[in-house]
């Protein structure tokens, strides 16, 4: 009864009365990390008997699964641009979307040598460190407000670009003395406060101090601009992350702030996701 082929047709079927679409894809994810069984070795022996304790391991993270708790947290990590990120409570998983601003990013910088750039509401790290990794020769800041965040901040720059430098700091009150910028880029909070509630359960679990954007989800696409302009140089690259519906809210307030050449990247889903623009000042 304990063959791993019978387990797994009896709590696939688990995940998806819970109503987990990918309730497959899942639960390979979860028997590689629970009990070193791979997808590969699940086909290839699927007569192979589990034991009590790995029965016990997979149970009880199958029953945290099943309550709520993001997949990510349960693994411990998550992919972003090809490389795993550490991640758990506290701290915003990274998403598919958010590459396209690392995408926009490292395109814009293509031709800056050795570009100075701040990540702020850095959480993972995985937009700086993933510009660091892809531009070894950039000089990279991460900021974040939160110390949960920062643990995980931290640890993911040690594993992956240990020459990024971490500050904590509120990017909506400091620019922590940072100058001569190249590029400012920024997946900030972004939900509107009335619409935390109505998210699913599993992000529900993520940090409310990283999603919810106040009233109406554009508290931090008013505050950087105004402030950061100062620490980028003239022709200095700033870049958001935005949700869907914020492209024309976020462009009209990066041009109040006096950027110029400002433009909306669409998402592999044809949906508004990026805001890019330039610092002008002094020219």
């Amino acid at each position: 009864m304990n063959a791993v082929k019978d387990c797994y047709l009896r709590w696939r079927l688990r995940l998806q009365q819970a109503e987990i679409s990918a309730a497959g894809f899942e639960l390979d994810l979860l028997l590689e990390a629970f009990v070193g069984i791979s997808k590969a070795q699940r086909l290839s022996y699927p007569e192979q008997l589990l034991g009590q304790d790995e029965m016990a391991r997979i149970e009880a993270a199958l029953s945290r699964r099943e309550a709520g708790e993001p997949l990510q947290y349960l693994l411990g990590w998550w992919e972003f641009y090809g490389r795993r990120f550490a991640v758990g409570p506290g701290v915003l998983i990274p998403r598919a979307d958010t590459e396209i601003l690392v995408e926009q990013a490292l395109a814009e910088l293509a031709n800056t040598p050795s570009p100075k750039v701040a990540d702020l509401c850095a959480g993972s790290g995985c937009v700086g460190i993933t510009v660091a990794c892809e531009r070894p020769d950039a000089q990279i800041v991460l900021l974040e407000l939160s110390p949960q965040a920062a643990a995980y901040c931290n640890k993911n720059s040690k594993a992956l670009a240990p020459r990024c430098r971490f500050l904590q700091a509120d990017v909506l009150r400091t620019t922590a003395g940072l100058t001569g910028l190249d590029a400012v880029l920024s997946n900030p909070p972004y939900i509107p406060s009335e619409g935390i509630s109505g998210l699913q359960r599993e992000v529900r679990q993520e940090p409310a101090m990283a999603l919810d954007g106040s009233a109406d989800g554009l508290r931090f696409y008013r505050g950087i601009p105004l402030l950061w302009r100062k620490a980028l140089k003239p022709g200095g690259l700033l870049g958001f992350e935005i949700g869907f519906d914020q492209g024309q809210a976020v462009r009209d307030l990066l041009a109040d702030a006096g950027f110029s050449d400002i433009r909306v990247v669409k998402d592999y889903s044809g949906n508004d996701r990026v805001v890019l623009g330039r610092n002008h000042m002094g020219r």
